[in-house]
Parts: structure tokens; C-alpha cells; sequence
């Protein structure tokens, strides 16, 4: 699977986590670099106080995500879900043979 599907799998699961928990998703930018992915997501007026959710995806590395947010709680959630996605994604085969 290419780089892009996967980048904008990962936006989807995020955005339809994000708006389970009353949080919209104003608008969307993705820009590529040479070895990683960042998105931007803006958000509206939420409870939580946030404007803005920062998303790296590096190439060389599938299974290696950052998200910034400016709350640890949320930072974590997203991280696991987008851990989830990844590994259904890209084969996390890797984990499950240790047994």
C-alpha cells in the first residue's frame, strides 16, 4: 500500500474519532516531505480548548507515528488508534509470531 493511502486512512480514523467525541474537523493539510508525512487538522470551537492536532508519518519507518495535540490524554488515544490502523494496514505480523 502506498505512503498516501496510508496517510489518508490514518486522517479518516482520526477525524471519525475525533468527531465521536463532539470534536469538528475544520479543515485538513497534508504536506509531503521527502521522508515523512505532516498533517494539520484545525479544528471549530470544541470544550476541549483545542485548535489545532499535528500528525507526522514517516516513510522509512510505517509503524512510526507523532501527534501533538497539547493534551496527553488525547495524544494517547489517537496514537492507539492510529497504531490499530497502521498495523491492520501494513501487516503487524511482526508482534504476533513472538508468541
Amino acid at each position: 500500500m502506498k505512503h498516501r493511502e496510508i496517510v489518508g486512512r490514518i486522517v479518516e480514523a482520526v477525524v471519525w474519532h475525533l468527531r465521536r467525541e463532539n470534536i469538528l474537523v475544520s479543515t485538513c493539510e497534508i504536506r509531503e516531505k521527502t521522508s515523512k508525512y505532516e498533517v494539520l487538522l484545525r479544528l471549530e470551537d470544541n470544550a476541549a480548548g483545542l485548535s489545532t492536532i499535528k500528525i507526522i508519518y514517516y516513510n522509512n519507518n510505517p509503524l512510526k507515528t507523532r501527534i501533538y495535540t497539547g493534551r496527553t490524554s488525547l495524544d494517547l488515544r489517537l496514537k492507539r488508534i492510529v497504531k490499530r490502523e497502521l498495523e491492520k494496514m501494513v501487516g503487524g505480523d511482526e508482534d504476533t509470531t513472538q508468541g
